[in-house]
């Protein structure tokens, strides 16, 4: 029997927790809380260095870095699972890069044509995880 929340249920958790004001990175991580098993409190706390791109420094999104620590929860047993992991976390960004044209925070914030808002990022990589979570 699977236990794992929908799509849509992350989802409107995500929604939530953003409208709390919670970051990007925060909202991701927090509602795969089957994959992390941490408590709401310290995975907030864990990912809130990466919002806005790590640190507000409009690095790597914040929800590319969260889709990638929730990979490494998923995947990784033993040092020897790294270069799978590695390889789930550039699908990860591949899928990411295909649907916004960038995984850097500035060039998805920069004023162009297909500026989204964060919020979908949010909802861009919750979907991206958790397609890639059900393959497994």
């Amino acid at each position: 029997m699977n236990n794992r929340p929908t799509l849509e249920e992350r989802i409107e958790r995500a929604r939530a927790l953003h409208a709390e004001g919670y970051n990007c990175s925060q909202c991701v991580f927090m509602v795969f809380d089957d994959i992390h098993s941490l408590s709401p409190d310290d995975a907030a706390r864990i990912t809130a260095g990466l919002g806005g791109g790590v640190g507000g420094q409009h690095q790597v999104c914040g929800t590319v870095s969260a889709m990638s620590m929730l990979i490494g929860a998923s995947r990784f047993g033993n040092p020897k699972d790294k270069l799978a992991v590695y390889g789930k976390v550039k699908e990860c960004c591949n899928s990411f890069n295909e649907r916004n044209g960038s995984i850097v925070c500035a060039e998805l914030l920069a004023d162009r044509a297909n500026r989204k808002p964060c919020s979908q990022y949010i909802e861009d990589s919750i979907t991206i995880l958790h397609e890639k979570l059900s393959e497994a």
